[in-house]
């Protein structure tokens, strides 16, 4: 078994209360990942809606703008605290291909997201089931409902062939210089 696979698990959706809306923005946040893919970004993609309008979304940006904050959907909180013009993002909704890492699960007490949707965990950085439970810590003043495990073979596919095709290319820069 690769690296990533051990480090990634795929869970069975036992979220009742998600609606189309809910898989719709999913979807949209899975072509956000596979457009970061393609420009050789870890692909992750967020997308923070209301009803059925999106405020905000985004994809990992890290190796573009060589920036350790620019995870999507660290950047998409942004951007809609920003569009909305409040930092509270209480009536908000966030989905997201993988599950946010500490700095994320964070952001998204802090700005007060009233629902996460999230694709595939993550046991080596995942901070809301996985690793830590950074949401659902009583201690915090903010616990947002948590949907996880939904799309997660297609989120979990999508990392999976991206660093395994990272893997094949090092290898043959390697082979080609020796």
């Amino acid at each position: 078994m690769s690296q990533l696979n051990s480090q990634l698990r795929l869970v069975t959706s036992r979220n009742p209360g998600l609606t189309a809306i809910d898989l719709a923005m999913m979807d949209r946040a899975i072509e956000l990942a596979e457009q970061a893919g393609s420009i050789g970004e870890v692909p992750v993609g967020a997308v923070i809606y209301r009803g059925n309008e999106i405020i905000a979304e985004a994809a990992n940006t890290r190796e573009f703008d060589r920036d350790p904050c620019g995870h999507a959907e660290f950047l998409a909180i942004r951007a809609a605290a920003k569009r909305i013009q409040d930092w509270r993002l209480s009536e908000c909704s966030l989905a997201v291909t993988l599950e946010p890492c500490t700095m994320c699960a964070g952001a998204i007490v802090n700005a007060r997201v009233g629902r996460v949707i999230y694709g595939a965990t993550d046991a080596k950085a995942g901070a809301c089931e996985s690793l830590y439970r950074i949401t659902s810590d009583e201690r915090l003043n903010h616990r947002p409902f948590m949907y996880t495990g939904i799309k997660a073979d297609r989120c979990a596919t999508l990392l999976r062939d991206f660093f395994k095709k990272l893997r094949e290319d090092r290898k043959a820069a390697k082979r080609a210089s020796a």
